[in-house]
């Protein structure tokens, strides 16, 4: 009988006690939970940018890296020239420029990719709304010296070594 009571005022105590939850606690909780979820909705969404001109260079740096794993330079000096008329920035102009003249230089196409990775870093970095861009390294690449790359898989695939090294690199950093 004890144990019949003792059970029920624990049971009657417990009911108490999650009906004295504040109104604005449950708010505030489906708050966080209604964030939490927006943003990994928007990591899931294919990869989108504040502007179409961004996600347009975007798309063409994701193409040019490909065409350095396949080891495509005409490939890449073909993607440079349409890069080149879409960039509004002198500099990354003339780093297009190098990349459509070093087509019989692959290796000096892939410096050229090195330096536009640098310039367009802060703009995919600071535009990017939806999707992931992974920021990639290998510490071999350019002689040693290493260098980073943009892609929108996690898995590596090395423009800078194509089929030499294809996997060689890690993912530094997520950009989201």
């Amino acid at each position: 009988m004890k144990r019949t009571i003792l059970c029920v005022s624990l049971l009657a105590l417990s009911l108490t006690a999650c009906k004295n939850e504040t109104k604005s606690d449950k708010e505030t909780t489906s708050e966080e939970k209604s964030e939490q979820v927006e943003k990994e909705n928007t990591e899931n969404l294919p990869l989108a940018f504040q502007s179409e001109s961004q996600y347009e260079i975007a798309r063409l740096y994701l193409d040019l890296k490909t065409k350095f794993v396949e080891e495509d330079a005409y490939g890449a000096r073909k993607i440079a020239e349409i890069m080149l008329k879409k960039f509004s920035d002198e500099e990354m102009k003339s780093i297009a420029q190098k990349i459509i003249h070093q087509e019989n230089n692959i290796e000096n196409q892939r410096k050229a990719f090195f330096q536009l990775s640098e310039m367009l870093e802060p703009t995919f970095a600071k535009n990017i709304s939806g999707g992931k861009l992974y920021k990639q390294y290998c510490p071999m690449a350019l002689d040693g010296k290493g260098a980073f790359w943009f892609s929108a898989e996690e898995k590596i695939m090395n423009p800078y070594f194509g089929d030499k090294m294809l996997h060689c690199g890690e993912v530094q950093e997520t950009l989201k």
